[in-house]
């Protein structure tokens, strides 16, 4: 049985049609992953069935009934509370009902002895729902998903506000993991995680009782994960009946056949045209050119398969800066107390150090203190004087209003509109997509437009904290390309295992 059915689904920008009436349904139970390359939509689809963005044309219904949570790559919530609050907030109607039991055990003494018998099989009935909800067992759930996803360390009392972004991202996938809904909706949930908590999703994914529709690069992920596969191709949806593995078969055979058609039409068209050229003024001929005008008129036009575009990022260098790049003594960081011990390190020119560890260890710590963002608790550090930093942050205040170009224009005012369009085409923000709203973008086109501004400064220290995060396979390539031909420092943080294997010369695991 479908829980939501999507039929004839339009959708586009002003310069491009992402979608040609889809048609599409997610059936009870199914575990289910969306595939395909950055800035094909798939995260605008997820908005569209999540009722966060109306399309142009069609319809989506969910199953009368049927409760959903979603996972967004942007998400904007309160972060003035703590995270036990956040996340007890999921059972907040239990602990009502909790409190209205006590309210009424409590009261017993002062009833008159004809409402006892009444008061007390209204808070039995109370106790009954609390039990079939599993209340008295929150607080195992809760420790159960926290210790999963890594958060096992973490004071509960912490504000959201206080955390990494690493950090925040595996609360919020907490809370909806609670929320057990009938149907979860994710957007790249596996960015912030380690290797053992990913492992940790995919088995509690597998033993998920509900349906599920997951975006996801890792495909590591998605094989462990997906039973059904809906990939884009060609501006449709096609539905893979298996897992990953499958799709990956069935894709190559389907894009070949595609393809053959495609072009086998392309040249029919083309000698149809040429016929109809040669033969619409000859009098004995006309008939006929007029006759293949009208079936090209009405032939149905077959879509050329989706290629993945190409992405090229380059990091200017700016001028040699003698031997040595950073020095660390007894550097202590922290925010209350210190989270490391002190550091002393001696960085030199030219050198390229992996920062490695849990999250919410300290790395983006480190980052900040070194930027000036946050005071030491001691000790020193000094870069070389003719250090030019380029930084790229784990989390950045966005004014999500603004456009790209905006974007560009907010560090470089005087940059023409050629100009910003022309840093922004090389990552794959091109036409519309460089006029869209920041939040009208996929997490994916969203790093490549801030990667893309970093490709206007010259600079000899790259400090990168998290820059894979939302990156497709084809831009995490040219990432690290542009990684391993910059001849300057470079302070990498990353958890994508295997990225920096062969770019870096030091690794620091905290």
């Amino acid at each position: 049985m479908a829980i939501l059915e999507v039929r004839d689904l339009k959708f586009g920008y002003t310069d491009i049609e992402l979608y040609n009436s889809i048609s599409f349904d997610l059936n009870q139970g199914e575990h289910a992953v969306i595939v395909g390359p950055n800035g094909i939509g798939k995260s605008t689809f997820m908005k569209i069935i999540a009722g966060k963005l109306v399309q142009d044309s069609g319809d989506v219904k969910w199953l009368t009934g049927v409760r959903y949570s979603y996972l967004d790559q942007q998400l904007e919530i309160k972060k003035d509370i703590s995270i036990g609050e956040y996340l007890h907030g999921v059972y907040e109607d239990l602990f009502k009902r909790e409190i209205q039991m006590n309210k009424i055990y409590n009261s017993i003494s002062n009833l008159d002895p004809s409402e006892i018998d009444v008061m007390l099989n209204r808070a039995e009935s109370i106790r009954e729902y609390l039990e079939i909800n599993d209340f008295y067992n929150i607080e195992t759930e809760i420790n159960n998903v926290v210790i999963g996803l890594g958060l096992g360390n973490i004071d509960m009392k912490r504000l959201l506000s206080s955390l990494s972004g690493g950090e925040k991202g595996k609360v919020y996938l907490a809370k909806l993991l609670l929320e057990k809904a009938d149907c979860i909706l994710m957007d790249e949930p596996t960015n912030f995680l380690d290797k053992s908590h990913v492992s940790w999703l995919g088995e509690y994914l597998n033993n998920y009782k509900g349906t599920f529709l997951v975006i996801s690069h890792d495909q590591e992920f998605l094989k462990v994960i997906a039973k059904v596969v809906f990939a884009f191709e060609a501006k449709s949806l096609v539905k893979y009946k298996g897992n990953y593995d499958y799709y990956l078969n069935e894709r190559g055979l389907r894009h070949t056949q595609q393809l053959n058609a495609y072009n086998r039409q392309q040249d029919f068209i083309k000698k149809t045209q040429i016929f109809i050229q040669k033969n619409i003024v000859r009098k004995s001929t006309t008939k006929q050119a007029q006759s293949r005008r009208k079936m090209l008129e009405k032939l149905n036009i077959i879509e050329k398969p989706t290629e993945e575009y190409r992405v090229h990022i380059t990091f200017p260098y700016s001028k040699d800066m003698g031997q040595e790049a950073l020095k660390m003594n007894d550097l202590s960081i922290g925010y209350d107390s210190p989270l490391l011990p002190e550091i002393t390190y001696l960085m030199k020119k030219n050198e390229r150090m992996e920062i490695i560890g849990k999250n919410g260890i300290g790395k983006s710590t480190l980052i900040k203190t070194l930027l000036g963002e946050i005071k030491s608790l001691g000790g020193s550090f000094i870069f070389n004087p003719s250090v030019t930093i380029n930084y790229f942050s784990q989390e950045e205040e966005i004014d999500l209003d603004k456009t790209p170009i905006d974007y560009i224009r907010m560090k470089y005012p005087l940059k023409t509109l050629e100009e910003c369009l022309k840093t922004l085409a090389p990552l794959g923000i091109r036409g519309d997509l460089a006029r869209k709203k920041m939040k009208e973008l996929s997490g994916g086109e969203l790093g490549r437009v801030r990667l893309s501004l970093m490709t206007l400064k010259k600079s000899n220290f790259l400090i990168l904290d998290e820059p894979t995060n939302h990156l497709d396979k084809l831009s995490k390539e040219a990432l690290h390309d542009a990684i391993d031909a910059f001849p300057g420092a470079v302070i990498l943080v990353s958890h994508e295992v295997g990225f920096a294997d062969d770019l870096v010369d030091t690794i620091i695991k905290f």
